[in-house]
């Protein structure tokens, strides 16, 4: 496991590690708020964490092809959880993954993405300077564009066993085909 302490409170850490995998060349694909998970009520205030989905198709691509089970560890993840008053990021070490496969071998091919996945939480757990937005970002009339989206709470497409998706068959029953 690759652990850091960081500087930053726990609701700054999404907005932190996007910058810092943007810079990677990775992605940030999910945010889960595992306090959002239990029932109210359920989970000590004290006890709260984030869990973030990442991906860096280049290092994935390489260790899927070496063995698809890895399939089973990736994306990885990154949890981010306040322990003992500070800030604790932690993600499971692609080195283990290769162990826990019984492919010692594939250390090397895991060895860039665990030493992406440490300067990401490196940099993540250290003060950052605030750059001022591109100002392509401030004048630009189109919305907001996918680096400042939120992916927190998003809801996965409903698909049934057939492949079509639940939204598509809205309005196809006979009442709206008459018209008015």
């Amino acid at each position: 496991m690759l652990e850091v302490k960081a500087v930053h409170r726990l609701d700054e850490i999404e907005g932190v590690l996007r910058r810092v995998l943007q810079r990677h060349g990775a992605v940030l694909h999910g945010v889960t708020h595992v306090g959002h998970v239990f029932p109210v009520g359920e989970l000590p205030s004290a006890i709260d964490a984030f869990v973030f989905t990442i991906c860096h198709a280049d290092f994935y691509a390489a260790l899927l092809m070496a063995d698809i089970r890895f399939a089973a560890y990736l994306p990885c993840r990154v949890a981010a959880f306040s322990q003992g008053g500070a800030v604790t990021l932690a993600v499971a070490s692609p080195k283990e993954a290769c162990r826990l496969l019984n492919r010692p071998d594939l250390e090397r091919v895991a060895e860039p993405l665990e030493k992406l996945l440490d300067q990401v939480l490196e940099e993540a757990a250290r003060p950052q300077p605030h750059a001022a937005a591109p100002a392509a970002h401030a004048t630009s009339g189109i919305g907001a564009v996918e680096g400042q989206m939120s992916a927190r709470g998003a809801i996965a497409q409903r698909i049934d066993r057939c492949g079509t998706k639940i939204e598509e068959l809205a309005g196809t029953g006979e009442h709206d085909s008459a018209g008015g």
